[in-house]
């Protein structure tokens, strides 16, 4: 039986009341290298056959963690919804949603959720429906190849990250990531499309307050928070269009553990 190692924390970050955005954090137990991957079919909000092809502890820990986090939350912000009526499934970039089990509430939109692992820490944002959220996080220094400048972006922008790392390193290269990463789960597109494809500086070597992306308005924010490490922290917000597929019976969350490639799906 699988048990978290430490008790939920919530984060107030001054974001709009009125979004009704609720953030909270668990610490994830720390593992070995080879240790025996832990039992964690007892946890809800899990799929049996995806925990089966878990390779590390370590990496059934993160998943445990976040999606322990994510059924208590639901559980305290959305009461009046029973979680044992509904599942996490996974669309067609592998983003998990909440949907119903049965057909009897289908036309009941559920909340919209979205998750970010780092070394030692599980963080989930969860909003009503008609909110479409992406969060992420990463140890500000967290060491990375310059080489990823190139994955993040290209073009005027590639150039105005460039002057920012020869002058702040990899405290650039992960608040440019966390940004980037955080529009893309808001987008629900995963790396479905290139983060270069996504212009998050101004002609004044600024950061936007918000992007246009086919069509959808995304608000995003970058903090700087401390618990035992400094974090950068990302969160990106913005309406679901009231037509598409996903948006009429379900909304979708992304989440994700933060590396130097592409995203692992939990």
């Amino acid at each position: 039986m699988w048990f978290p190692c430490d008790e939920i924390k919530e984060l107030n970050l001054d974001l709009p009341k009125e979004l009704g955005i609720k953030i909270n954090y668990l610490k994830i137990r720390k593992t070995e290298f080879g240790e025996e991957i832990k039992d964690i079919s007892n946890l809800d909000f899990i799929d049996l056959e995806e925990i089966r092809n878990f390779k590390t502890a370590k990496r059934s820990e993160e998943h445990a963690t976040g999606r322990y986090l994510l059924f208590q939350m639901f559980r305290k912000n959305f009461p009046s919804i029973d979680p044992k009526l509904i599942r996490v499934s996974r669309d067609e970039n592998r983003a998990p949603y909440f949907e119903w089990k049965d057909n009897t509430n289908e036309t009941e939109l559920l909340p919209n959720f979205s998750i970010s692992t780092t070394r030692g820490m599980a963080i989930v944002a969860i909003s009503n429906a008609d909110l479409r959220i992406g969060i992420d996080v990463e140890i500000s220094n967290q060491n990375r190849s310059k080489n990823l400048l190139e994955f993040l972006s290209n073009g005027l922008e590639l150039e105005q990250i460039k002057l920012l790392y020869e002058s702040d390193g990899n405290n650039t290269l992960n608040k440019i990531w966390t940004i980037k990463e955080s529009i893309l789960k808001a987008l629900r597109v995963g790396m479905s499309i290139s983060p270069t494809q996504i212009k998050i500086m101004n002609k004044n070597n600024k950061f936007e307050q918000n992007i246009n992306y086919d069509g959808s308005l995304i608000n995003f924010k970058n903090y700087l928070i401390k618990f035992k490490e400094e974090y950068f922290l990302s969160i990106a917000y913005g309406n679901l269009k009231s037509a598409g597929p996903g948006n009429r019976t379900r909304t979708a969350g992304l989440e994700g553990q933060n590396h130097t490639a592409r995203p692992v799906l939990q």
